[in-house]
Order: C-alpha cells, then structure tokens, then sequence
C-alpha cells in the first residue's frame, strides 16, 4: 500500500507540473500604470520594459484604463471595457496590424472585444491569433469580436486557443485584425493565459508508467 501511494503522490505531482507555471497577464499589475482614463505604451507602464508576466511583447502594445476615451471634450464614449480590474491593451496605431508576443509558452486564451473612439462604431471587428514557429504559421485561431451596443465599446469575449498546446516550436505569437470603417483599426483585450506545460513530458509519463509496473510487480508478489 505504501507502493501504491507513492505512485499515486507521484501521479498528481506530474499533473501539476502541467500547470505549476501558467501565469495571467492582467495588466493591472502593471508598476506605472497610467490613470484610468489615460493609455500609455506597454513599455512605460512597466518601468521602460517589454518583458512582462513571463513574455516578450510588441512595442505597440499599448494599457488603457477603463476611463479613457479619444474624445475627451464632449465627451465621447469610453474606447474600451476591461475582461477584469481596471486595465486593457490595444494596438497602438497607426501601423498597428501583427502584433508580436514572444514566447515559448502556450497561450491557452485571451479576452477580445470591440473599442470605440467618437460613437461612429470603427475598429475591427475580427482578430486572427497566430502561433509562430519562427517566421512560420504553425495554426491559426480566428475570433469574431463580440458585437457592441451602437457608438459604444463592447464587452470582451473569449478566444480559445488551447489548440496550441499540440503544437511544437512555439516562438510567439501574432495577432492580425479585421478592420472596419475608416480609422485605425484598433481592438481591446485582456487577461492573456500562458501555460509553460500543458501536459507532462514524455519522461514524466515514462517515470509514471515505471511506478506502475512496480506496483502490478509487487501485488504479483503478494506484497
């Protein structure tokens, strides 16, 4: 029986690992945040750093809080509605298509959704997630954005992409869009899910497997 519980310790252990250093970029951890109704660059908001909750991102991220707005003399609707806290990113623009997240880890999901900037309802509409392999396309998750009330931001939706976890030779990731209208393309997302192990190694299988032989070995036994 101590056989068996020692396997069974080891078992558990190996399914924790697949998740022991997952980690979720919220943005509200951020050390200089902007106010909340200010956007800054990603950068600034974390003390002149592109690396943040374990990854590389894109110099054209940019954090927002849930206050801002583009027009602020009206004033004009909010530009975007955080999944959770206060804070949000969006692609900076102009020039603000492929965004780069550099990473080995698998991102297993995010929150998108709509922005807004004077009530005439532009942006995109549609983002394209990419997992990289170096230049090259390994597979490809296309998200509809969640439709808004009219000349309002709307509420973020989720985009699965734990397909990924089958892949290998992640490098990062880059996220496409779809836009509408005739300003600058933007959309609004939160909550990034990075997984470093989604599931254990072929070792760790191996060793398992191992703890198991010995246990059918010992009960043949009589032990």
């Amino acid at each position: 029986m101590k056989t068996l519980a020692t396997v069974l310790v080891l078992a558990g252990a190996l399914g924790n690992h697949a998740f022991a250093q997952a980690a979720t970029a919220t943005f509200d951890d951020l050390p200089a945040l902007p106010a909340t109704n200010a956007a800054t660059g990603l950068y600034f908001a974390n003390n002149s750093s592109d690396s943040y909750a374990g990854v590389m991102w894109d110099s054209r991220f940019t954090v927002a809080g849930d206050q801002y707005r583009v027009d602020t003399t009206t004033p004009g609707p909010l530009f975007g509605i955080p999944h959770s806290g206060r804070y949000f990113v969006t692609n900076d623009s102009p020039n603000n298509d492929g965004l780069l997240i550099s990473t080995a880890r698998v991102l297993t999901g995010a929150w998108f959704g709509r922005n807004e900037y004077y009530g005439f309802g532009a942006g995109a509409d549609q983002v394209t997630i990419n997992a990289m392999g170096g230049a090259t396309v390994l597979k490809s998750v296309v998200f509809d954005l969640p439709t808004s009330p009219a000349g309002q931001p709307g509420s973020l939706g989720f985009a699965d992409t734990s397909v990924f976890a089958a892949l290998s030779g992640i490098t990062g990731y880059r996220i496409d869009r779809h836009e509408i209208g005739t300003l600058t393309g933007n959309w609004v997302a939160d909550d990034f899910s990075f997984a470093a192990a989604p599931v254990p190694e072929p070792e760790s299988y191996a060793m398992l497997l191992a703890g198991l032989g010995i246990v059918a070995w010992m009960r043949r036994r009589g032990a």
